[in-house]
């Protein structure tokens, strides 16, 4: 994963520097990354771009882009609890298998059950389990796994601006493939992975959200490198 710590402690700075420009008024309206007490709903759409290393085995590792799209909608719970969601689709291509250029297709799907604990200054510590699916097709060989996810992380918000930095890990406990070897061609390995977001609230309902993702934990056939979302949410 190249240059895997070097784009986490830049996330991290960017996270850092546009909390700085926030202020320090505290938000009134919900938003879909801070949610309130109460049934709140939100939806949310983001373009996608990944950088991709893909290791076939007897060859040396291929990385390639991928662009797509990002879904995401969750709903709160009482007493800080909340179900967040997020189905993540992106393709490309690549040229380097022996032969003419083939499709690919990353899908990336995340269903967690979070807490969120408030603290002073805007600030809150979230935390959450659920299920978490990591799925790779090259000219028609598919792999994948999947497993138990979980995610830890703090959130910021200070008037209209709102952002978090949180660590997912997904606990490989069932992998498939077909290709590259066989069954088994995807190793069942742990996943971790470091993601910064920024937010603006436009209005009460409608936020634009950008967020920058690397995996740092984890050597197996598919390591996403980066990945980069820029989208807007709806709160109900």
């Amino acid at each position: 994963m190249k240059n895997k710590y070097y784009i986490a402690t830049l996330s991290a700075t960017v996270l850092t520097c546009a909390m700085a420009h926030a202020g320090d008024t505290l938000a009134t309206a919900p938003t879909a990354s801070s949610p309130t007490s109460g049934f709140s709903p939100y939806l949310g759409v983001s373009g996608v771009y990944n950088e991709l290393t893909l290791s076939v085995p007897g060859s040396d590792s291929i990385t390639e882009d991928t662009s797509g799209f990002k879904l995401v909608g969750g709903f709160d719970l009482s007493h800080g609890f909340s179900v967040d969601g997020s189905f993540e689709k992106t393709y490309g291509s690549i040229a380097a298998l022996g032969g003419p250029s083939s499709d690919i297709s990353f899908t990336d799907i995340r269903l967690l059950l979070n807490y969120t604990h408030e603290l002073e200054q805007g600030f809150s510590l979230v935390g959450g389990l659920g299920y978490g699916y990591l799925g790779l097709d090259v000219a028609g060989f598919t792999v994948s796994s999947e497993g138990l996810m979980a995610e830890v992380g703090i959130n910021y918000q200070s008037g209209q601006f709102f952002g978090g930095l949180q660590y997912n890990h997904l606990f490989s406990m069932h992998t498939s493939g077909f290709g590259f070897g066989g069954p088994g061609a995807l190793p069942g390995e742990d996943v971790g992975a470091i993601e910064a977001f920024v937010g603006y609230q436009i209005n009460e309902n409608v936020a634009a959200t950008l967020s920058v993702e690397t995996q740092v934990v984890g050597d197996s056939l598919l390591e996403k490198d980066l990945g980069i979302a820029l989208g807007l949410q709806y709160s109900f």
